[in-house]
């Protein structure tokens, strides 16, 4: 979630950060990476009910009520209004490459994979922002972001071939998910490399009006079956559903802007790769799904490989580009 913010500085005012400022970031920091844990597990468990289509639907619809109550519809519907055409038109591709086709990628391999592999694979998004960061930003490829891009690899193929004790074996929801990590890094780029200075919230309600606008646009030529998911969808599911939409979609969001304004944003960016850890925990509490131990050897690897990238001259600044939403804008967390 936080690649964007240790690729692409800006700089920022300096202000004093007192105790009581921090530790409230340190509560919310935890909140964030506690909320984007459940992300996955919540969205597997619905994923049994719903379709990938009926999942991104719910999921930007109750993004975009969120986002409304929290900034108010009329001050971000006149922000949105006064931008000009091209901007609107690169928000637009951002919000279609990071709102509809990616996540759709992403639902569709966390139905065919467990979710432990859904984050390790989720995290060859920071492989491919480092790359696009250095030939499309003019950014300088660190010693670091060797290291760690090896790192994280190394954990990838290690998971693939489950510790060095079978041929590869990679599953169509594994590719699914690799996929929606290479477009959720093009759309990434486009937003910390064109749009810089437009807010975030504002990018968060294109990329959601975007999607249900082209799925309303579409459904009239695509067959399916919304309304029978929700008629039948069980009470049973209604908390997580509720969880879903409120925990792993607002708080996510809502924690990371208020951590970010109280703590080094390294600070943040690091800790955030702790929901890998977090989100086995919480497949296995909820999902009964056990985690492999080349699994955890792979996370391992993976948080390890994730550290060395933010360890890197950009990220020790004071004050950093903060539109990403891992969030992302992010699906993984």
């Amino acid at each position: 979630m936080q690649t964007l913010i240790a690729l692409f500085p800006r700089i920022w005012p300096q202000r004093r950060i007192t105790w009581c400022e921090t530790s409230t970031g340190w509560l919310f920091l935890f909140l964030m990476v506690a909320s984007s844990s459940t992300t996955a597990p919540f969205a597997k468990q619905l994923g049994t009910v719903f379709s990938p289509l009926s999942m991104l639907v719910l999921s930007e619809c109750m993004m975009l009520l969120f986002a409304l109550l929290s900034f108010g519809s009329i001050p971000l519907i006149r922000n949105i209004w006064r931008m000009d055409r091209n901007t609107l038109v690169l928000a637009a591709i951002a919000g279609m490459l990071n709102g509809i086709i990616a996540p759709l990628l992403w639902f569709y391999g966390l139905e065919r994979t467990s979710v432990i592999n859904a984050q390790l694979f989720g995290m060859t998004e920071m492989l491919f922002m480092i790359v696009f960061a250095v030939f499309f930003a003019s950014q300088h490829l660190t010693r670091s972001h060797i290291i760690g891009g090896s790192i994280i690899i190394a954990g990838v193929v290690f998971v693939s071939l489950q510790g060095f004790t079978s041929s590869l074996t990679v599953s169509s929801g594994d590719i699914a998910i690799f996929l929606s990590g290479i477009l959720f890094a093009v759309g990434g780029t486009i937003i910390a490399t064109t749009l810089r200075k437009i807010d975030s919230e504002l990018i968060i309600v294109i990329r959601s009006a975007v999607a249900i606008f082209c799925f309303f646009l579409l459904s009239p030529f695509v067959p399916h079956p919304f309304r029978a998911e929700l008629a039948e969808f069980p009470l049973a599911l209604l908390p997580v559903l509720f969880g879903y939409g409120f925990i792993s979609r607002f708080l996510v969001i809502f924690s990371y802007y208020e951590s970010i304004e109280r703590l080094p944003v390294a600070t943040v960016s690091l800790l955030s790769t702790l929901t890998i850890a977090g989100s086995a925990l919480f497949a296995f509490v909820i999902l009964g799904e056990t985690v492999a131990w080349y699994q955890i050897v792979g996370a391992a690897l993976v948080i390890t490989g994730s550290a060395c990238v933010h360890h890197t001259r950009a990220s020790t600044e004071a004050s950093y580009v903060v539109h990403e939403y891992k969030g992302h804008h992010r699906y993984q967390g």
